[in-house]
């Protein structure tokens, strides 16, 4: 990434950091008074935030278990950058699940009283594992680079490299081979769990009785492909803007293409099946979602600009590395859209009848409008978020120019 632009990216993440704060400061003290969601519509915009980052998250793991599980050459040369895209995206996704939270400082009770019944307990498991594995899995993909940056005498900060290092003063292709042993290793580990924990967020909403656009055996199965959707939009994207690889970031377009067409198909059905079925409060769900009072996010933002516009880029401009990176980019600009429509319209229906009737107060109501402190702390995570990623793409060996996967001998 040129100069002018990381610095103004670093500028903007900052920014947000400083106008956020007020926010989370407002949250830390106050709990969840601040926020516009209550008791019938217990989740709200941080929940949508969770879900998207969760599914950014998965397009960089499918990545990773192409480059080194399946050994396929070509996106070895996107194995740092995927591995730390899903370290960083892991810690927004945490973050902003932890501020939805009642009690926050119970979250220790999964680790002390764990009921292994509880999906919630098995989600808590399966992302410490994820976070683990990817830290690790990123460490062993740039501790060459790390030896030889902290014995360059042209680079600032060698001591820190060699503390990043663990002290470890030479490199070889001994180590060069066991470091990839051990990452094919992880990634074998990371396999079976990462497809059992994005599983398990989609069977969490899927189980829920009293949810019925939920409860579907759809749920999982578009969970799954909007997160291969997004993450996949993102990773061509970030290709584009750190690799310059055109073939790569081609490739990649069309494979966002048909994801994009699977994802359509699949929502189209889930409305067709919803109003054949005509239960009454599943029609109420999805008459909110087409037409509620956020009918715009879904028709301009989700169906305009974030499907149609990349739909029509990635199918007549898709030899263009720009044109497609943009398509990506819309994509997953717009995808909040997506996981709001998910997430609100299902909780803001009444499921008795002339409830809204029998209590009146603001927390029992199922209108939802997220409000100044949740926008203003989904702010600071997002650029906690970007600010932590710039910083490490800068300073850290985790954009890699050679064809390998950046694992290089550092004697």
């Amino acid at each position: 990434m040129q100069r002018t632009r990381f610095s103004l990216f670093v500028g903007l993440a900052v920014l947000g950091l400083i106008v956020g704060s007020w926010g989370m400061v407002q949250r830390l003290i106050h709990g969840l008074n601040p926020v516009a969601f209550g008791s019938y519509v217990p989740w709200g915009l941080w929940v949508a935030f969770y879900l998207l980052f969760l599914g950014l998250s998965a397009g960089a793991f499918l990545v990773t278990i192409l480059a080194y599980v399946f050994d396929m050459e070509r996106f070895h040369r996107l194995g740092r950058l995927s591995a730390y895209t899903v370290l960083i995206v892991l810690v927004c996704e945490v973050i902003f699940i932890t501020l939805d939270l009642g009690r926050m400082s119970r979250i220790y009770r999964f680790l002390v009283t764990p009921n292994f019944n509880s999906l919630m307990t098995w989600m808590f498991v399966l992302f410490n594992a994820m976070l683990i594995v990817y830290a690790l899995k990123t460490f062993f993909l740039i501790r060459g680079d790390l030896v030889a940056w902290s014995k360059d005498p042209q680079r600032k900060g060698r001591g820190f490299y060699r503390l990043l290092a663990l002290g470890k003063s030479s490199y070889g292709p001994d180590d060069y081979g066991r470091d990839y042993r051990i990452v094919h290793g992880l990634s074998l580990i990371s396999l079976p769990v990462g497809l059992l924990f994005y599983g398990t967020n989609g069977a969490f909403f899927a189980i829920l009785m009293n949810r019925p656009l939920w409860n579907s055996a759809l749920t999982p199965l578009l969970f799954i492909v909007a997160a291969v959707l997004s993450g996949g939009a993102l990773i061509a994207f970030l290709t584009h803007v750190f690799l310059k690889d055109d073939e790569l970031v081609t490739s990649l377009g069309r494979a966002v293409l048909y994801c994009l067409l699977v994802f359509l198909f699949l929502e189209a059905l889930q409305f067709f099946v919803g109003y054949q079925a005509n239960v009454l409060s599943v029609v109420a769900a999805l008459n909110l979602i087409a037409f509620g009072d956020y009918w715009w996010t879904f028709w301009i933002f989700h169906l305009g600009l974030g499907s149609f516009i990349p739909l029509l880029i990635l199918l007549f401009q898709k030899d263009s590395p720009g044109a497609v990176a943009w398509a990506c980019a819309l994509i997953v600009l717009t995808f909040l859209a997506v996981r709001f429509n998910f997430v609100i319209p299902d909780l803001a229906v009444y499921k008795l009848e002339g409830l809204e009737h029998t209590f009146y107060h603001p927390r029992l109501r199922t209108h939802y409008t997220p409000n100044v402190n949740e926008w203003l702390v989904s702010v600071w995570v997002i650029s906690l978020g970007l600010l932590i990623f710039l910083l490490g793409s800068r300073w850290l060996p985790v954009i890699n120019s050679d064809q390998r996967g950046g694992m290089k001998h550092a004697h």
